[in-house]
C-alpha cells in the first residue's frame, strides 16, 4: 500500500496537478510550469565536442530563467540542472534551496527529477520540504525577511543529473515595477546551457547592458509581447582569481530591462524621503540642534552631526517588505537609536536642513562601484544609500553608517562606491563620487631596539592616519585592553623569543586630525640568533604586512585591487651591544610600477644600524595589462620586508648569550609548569 501510495504522488506531481502545503508557518504550492514558459527537454547526452565532456567534478546543463511582466503579470519561473560527477561533490547535489520572501512572494515546485541510466524518476517530496527563514544576514546586522525551501534530495551518487524548476510570483511592491533582469553567462563549472528570457507588453522598448564579451540580447517584437532573449551554450568553466575591485566581476554577464531614464528613478524615491524640516524630533535632539548651531561654521555643525548619528545611532536594518526601501521616520530612528544605511542617511540630511546646510540623500551600489555608470536604470541597482551634502558650492559625500569615523567630513574617500544617484527634485544623472587629489592614508611603524642588561629594550610607536586610523579605532573599541596587549607581546614572541611587556601600551587618538598614535614597550630576554659565527637580529617591516603581499593568484583574467593608497613606512633604529661590529654595508634599493613606489635603505651607525622602509601607494588597483609587472615588483619588496642583520660579537659575549639562552628555557618551563 505505500509502494501504490508514493507511485500515486509521482503520477500527480508528474501530471501538474497543483497543491497547497504548509511548513513551519509557511506555505507553497506545486503545479504545472506556467502558461507563458517556452519548455525544452535536456539532452540525452553531453556532446562529446563540449568544454566539460571529461570533467571529473560538476557540470552545469541548465540554467533557464523565464520571467512575465506583461499586464500585472510578475512572475519568475526557474529550470536548473546539474550533474555531481565526483563522489565529494553528492552532498552538494543531494540538497538545494529556493530562497523567497513569504510576505510578498508565492513560491511553486514544479519538479525535482533525477537522471539515470537515461530514465527520469521523481524527487519531489512536497510533505518532506522544509521552510525556514534564513536570515543570512542577521549577523551583518540586517534582517531581510527571507525564507527559503529547502529540498533534500534521496539518493544521488555521481554521474546522476538532478533537475529543478520553481516559480515564484510576486516581488517587492516597494519597487514599483522599477526591475531589471540579468543573468551571468559563464560560471566555475562547465555549463552546457543558459538563458533568460522575459516577456513584456508589447512595444515596451528595451535597454540593455553587456560585460566582458556576453553578446546583446535578442529583442522580438510580437502583437502579444516584446520579448528578450539572453543566453549562451557550450560554456567552459571560468575561473574567479578574486581579489578584484569592486567594479569588476569577470563572468560575461547581461542587464536589461524596460527603457527608462534615471529622472524616472529618482521620481520614484522621492516620496521615499518626503521633506522633513518641520518634524518635531525627540527632545534631546531638539536640544542638541541647537547646541550645533552654536559652533562656528557649517562645516564644524556638520561634523557634529554626521558623528552623533554614525556613533550612536547603532547600524541594524530590518528590511523586511516594503521596508526594503522605505526609511523610517527620523524621529523613530533617533528614539529607538538604530537604524540602517537609509534610516540613517534621511536623519543625517534633516538635521543638516534644520542648521541650513543643503543635504540630500544618494542611491549607491556598493556591490558595483563605478560598473553601474553603464546599467539599465531601475531602483533595483541600488544597495546602499549615504548622504550628498553641501559645503558652499562644493559636494561632500559621507556615509552615515561608517562608525567612529575621524577628521573633518571633508576628509572622507567614498570613490570606491563609484557614481550615486542623489534623491533630489531635478536630478537626472548618476554623479561620480571623486576620489581624494592626495591620499590622506598613512601608517608609520617606528622600532628602536636598544641593549637592556643582558636582553634588549624594544620600543615601538605606531602612527595611523585617515582611513587606516579608522580602521584602527573602531578595531580598538571592539577589543578588551588586556587582549590587545597580549596579541601585540605575542606578535613579537614569535620572532625573538621570550619577550616581557615593560609598561602598559598607551594609546593617544587625535580624532580631529584622524591621528592614532599606539606605543608600546618590551624586555626581550634574548633577541639575538646565531648566524654562523656571527649573531644576527631578524627585523620585519609590519607597517608593510598585507599591503605588499602577492596576491592569491597572479595569472588573471581580470584587474587586481591592491591597497588603499596613502604611505606606509617602517623604521627601525638598532643599537647593538659595545664592542659588536656589524658583518652588512649600506643599502639603497627602489622598486616602482604604476601603483606604488618602493624604497628600500640600510644605513650603519657608529653604534647600530638605522633600516628604513617606504612604501607609497598611488594606485589603489591594477589593470589586468600591468598585473605581471606588479607582481614583480610586489616580489621584490617581500624580499626586503624581511631582513636579518648580522654582527660579530666579541668572544665574552657567548658564554653570556648561552647562560641567557638557559634563563630563556628555564623561564619557558616554568611558565608551562
Amino acid at each position: 500500500m505505500r509502494w501504490i501510495a508514493g507511485l500515486l504522488a509521482m503520477m500527480l506531481a508528474g501530471s501538474g496537478a497543483a497543491e497547497d502545503f504548509k511548513n513551519g508557518g509557511f506555505a507553497f504550492s506545486t503545479g504545472a510550469v506556467p502558461a507563458f514558459v517556452v519548455e525544452r527537454p535536456l539532452p540525452d547526452q553531453w556532446p562529446a565536442d563540449a568544454p566539460g565532456a571529461d570533467d571529473g567534478q560538476w557540470r552545469y546543463w541548465r540554467y533557464d530563467v523565464q520571467v512575465d511582466r506583461r499586464g500585472g503579470a510578475d512572475i519568475t519561473y526557474a529550470d536548473y540542472a546539474y550533474e555531481p560527477r565526483s563522489q565529494g561533490n553528492i552532498a552538494d547535489a543531494g540538497r538545494f534551496e529556493i530562497p523567497f520572501n513569504p510576505e510578498y512572494q508565492q513560491l511553486t515546485l514544479h519538479r525535482v527529477e533525477l537522471r539515470r541510466g537515461g530514465a527520469w524518476s521523481s524527487r519531489l517530496k512536497p510533505a518532506e520540504v522544509t521552510i525556514a527563514r534564513r536570515e543570512r544576514q542577521f549577523e551583518q546586522d540586517i534582517s531581510d525577511g527571507l525564507a527559503a525551501a529547502l529540498l533534500v534530495i534521496e539518493d544521488v551518487r555521481p554521474g546522476d543529473v538532478v533537475r529543478i524548476s520553481w516559480s515564484v510570483t510576486g516581488s517587492n511592491p516597494i519597487l514599483q515595477g522599477q526591475l531589471s533582469e540579468q543573468i551571468s553567462l559563464a560560471f566555475g563549472h562547465p555549463m552546457l546551457d543558459a538563458r533568460m528570457r522575459a516577456l513584456y507588453p508589447a512595444g515596451t522598448r528595451i535597454l540593455s547592458y553587456v560585460e566582458n564579451g556576453a553578446a546583446q540580447p535578442r529583442i522580438t517584437a510580437g502583437s502579444d509581447a516584446t520579448t528578450v532573449e539572453a543566453g549562451a551554450a557550450r560554456v567552459d568553466r571560468l575561473l574567479n582569481d578574486g581579489d578584484y575591485p569592486v567594479w569588476f566581476q569577470p563572468y560575461p554577464r547581461v542587464q536589461f530591462g524596460p527603457a527608462r531614464s534615471w529622472a524616472e528613478v529618482v521620481a520614484w524615491a522621492l516620496p521615499l524621503y518626503p521633506d522633513s524640516t518641520a518634524t518635531v524630533l525627540p527632545r534631546d535632539l531638539e536640544d542638541r540642534i541647537e547646541q550645533w548651531k552654536a559652533l562656528p561654521d557649517d562645516l564644524a555643525r556638520f561634523q557634529a552631526a554626521l558623528r552623533a548619528v554614525q556613533d550612536e545611532v547603532r547600524y541594524f536594518g530590518v528590511e523586511t517588505g516594503t521596508s526594503s526601501h522605505r526609511p523610517r521616520p527620523p524621529q523613530e530612528v533617533w528614539a529607538r537609536r538604530y537604524g540602517d544605511c537609509k534610516d540613517k542617511a534621511w536623519l543625517l540630511s534633516t538635521l543638516l536642513a534644520r542648521m541650513g546646510i543643503r543635504a540630500e540623500p544618494a542611491l549607491a551600489a556598493t556591490h558595483l562601484g563605478r560598473s553601474v555608470h553603464g546599467y539599465v536604470p531601475g531602483a533595483d541597482v541600488f544597495n546602499h544609500v549615504i548622504v550628498r551634502a553641501w559645503m558652499g558650492d562644493k559636494p561632500v559625500f559621507v556615509d552615515p553608517t561608517i562608525r567612529l569615523q575621524g577628521g573633518s567630513p571633508e576628509d572622507g574617500d567614498l570613490s570606491d562606491y563609484g557614481y550615486v544617484l542623489p534623491v533630489v527634485q531635478g536630478a537626472d544623472a548618476l554623479v561620480q563620487v571623486p576620489q581624494q587629489a592626495v591620499p590622506k592614508a598613512g601608517l608609520v611603524v617606528n622600532e628602536r631596539y636598544v641593549p637592556d642588561g643582558k636582553g634588549m629594550r624594544l620600543e615601538v610607536t605606531t602612527r595611523y592616519r585617515g582611513a587606516i586610523a579608522n580602521r584602527v579605532r573602531r578595531s580598538l573599541d571592539e577589543e578588551r585592553a588586556e587582549d590587545r596587549a597580549r596579541r601585540y607581546r605575542e606578535y613579537y614572541a614569535k620572532r625573538h623569543g621570550a619577550v616581557e611587556l615593560a609598561k602598559p601600551i598607551s594609546i593617544k587618538d587625535d580624532r580631529e586630525s584622524n591621528v592614532l598614535v599606539v606605543d608600546e614597550s618590551y624586555r626581550l630576554a634574548s633577541p639575538w640568533k646565531a648566524d654562523g659565527d656571527a649573531r644576527a637580529l631578524d627585523l620585519e617591516a609590519q607597517a608593510l604586512g598585507g599591503v605588499a603581499d602577492l596576491p592569491a593568484r597572479s595569472e588573471r583574467n581580470g584587474p587586481l585591487d591592491f591597497a588603499t593608497r596613502g604611505s606606509y613606512v617602517h623604521e627601525v633604529t638598532v643599537e647593538a651591544p659595545k664592542g659588536w661590529t656589524p658583518r652588512f654595508a649600506r643599502e639603497d634599493a627602489k622598486v616602482a610600477n604604476g601603483a606604488f613606489a618602493y624604497r628600500r635603505t640600510l644605513e650603519p651607525t657608529p653604534t647600530g644600524a638605522t633600516l628604513r622602509h617606504e612604501l607609497d601607494v598611488v594606485a589603489g588597483e591594477v589593470a589586468l595589462a600591468d598585473v605581471a609587472s606588479h607582481v614583480a615588483g610586489l616580489r621584490t619588496v617581500g624580499e626586503g620586508v624581511h631582513s636579518r642583520l648580522r654582527y660579530r660579537a666579541p668572544a665574552s659575549a657567548d658564554a653570556a648569550d648561552r647562560e641567557a639562552r638557559l634563563e630563556d628555557l628555564l623561564r619557558n618551563v616554568l611558565d608551562e609548569r
